[in-house]
């Protein structure tokens, strides 16, 4: 794979970046990527393994901090195994296995070294033009997304993880967007059973910096209201039937404009997705605890695309 960078295509098929991407990258990660203590080894640091250290020396560096990324990257956005990695790059598998888990952790470590909350002038700041003047105190556009998983063999954890509308064990996670389509939230991920009123309190969104007169928007699902109340925080969801045969012509402008809005938080859920790594998780990743590690990486590498809400035209079907 070491002529990738010559083919765009392909290149951004294996990584989900452009060159120009991976090295804003590359640079966001900083030069202490070149110098990580792979995980396994016995002087591996606090700086880069806090969670997953071992007591094992590990070998030496083979390839190149800007080939270790290529190499975790596709692994994540295509889901390769690594085994097909380790002929690919010319690795014993185990050496894959410990570059993966060495670069998850580090990149994880250094995503939560960045407030992504954003700071409530800011967040309005940014709100574009036609947002605004729909809902000019809209903070964020919330969303639950699941993951399916490898059955547990533990009972207690199948539970927890069955999804009964999806009829599979699932891990859940709860999805923030602000008003300008970036992600600004992302909670740990949880058994697939839980509901979404029950995540979004265990996630600690409602701890964060929320003002009087803001507006959380969400899908029908999240009866989160009496949360919120306390806050003086608006949750705006579509309206219900509540028993009435039809919605009136105001509440279905209300649910069509709102459906709108909620579309760029899927359109948030789903770059993520694209991170194939998570179509299918193994319960190996789960039972280890690096799957909540991938998860939010997975996340945090979309802040690295182009922005979702862009244009005026994607504005104006917002709200028209």
């Amino acid at each position: 794979m070491e002529n990738l960078q010559e083919v765009p295509k392909v290149f951004k098929f294996y990584t989900g970046f452009t060159e120009e991407q991976f090295s804003c990258l590359l640079e966001f990660l900083g030069d202490g990527m070149s110098n990580l203590t792979y995980w396994g080894s016995s002087s591996a640091s606090n700086s880069n393994n806090e969670d997953l250290g071992g007591s094992k020396p590990g070998p030496s560096r083979k390839l190149t901090a800007e080939d270790e990324l290529l190499l975790v990257l596709t692994r994540l956005r295509v889901g390769m195994l690594e085994q097909d990695l380790a002929v690919r790059f010319e690795l014993a598998q185990s050496h894959v296995s410990r570059i993966i888990t060495t670069w998850v952790n580090a990149m994880f470590h250094r995503f939560k070294e960045v407030d992504i909350w954003p700071m409530r002038e800011q967040a309005l700041a940014n709100l574009p033009e036609k947002v605004r003047e729909f809902c000019p105190t809209l903070r964020f556009i919330i969303d639950a997304t699941e993951i399916y998983i490898e059955q547990p063999k533990n009972p207690e954890a199948q539970q927890l993880t069955f999804l009964t509308y999806k009829n599979h064990n699932t891990l859940k996670s709860l999805i923030g967007i602000s008003g300008d389509g970036a992600i600004n939230f992302v909670s740990t991920l949880e058994g697939g059973s839980i509901s979404d009123r029950d995540l979004t309190v265990k996630s600690g969104i409602l701890g964060k910096d929320w003002a009087k007169g803001d507006v959380l928007m969400a899908d029908r699902g999240f009866e989160i209201q009496d949360d919120l109340a306390p806050l003086g925080v608006k949750l705006n969801i579509p309206p219900f039937l509540k028993g009435k045969g039809q919605f009136q012509e105001d509440e279905l402008v209300e649910t069509r404009r709102i459906a709108k809005f909620r579309i760029h938080v899927e359109r948030a859920i789903e770059r993520i997705k694209n991170y194939h790594i998570l179509d299918y998780v193994p319960i190996t990743l789960c039972s280890s605890g690096i799957i909540d590690q991938m998860f939010f990486v997975c996340a945090m590498l979309t802040k690295f695309l182009p922005p979702l809400v862009s244009d005026d035209k994607e504005i104006s079907d917002m709200t028209s």
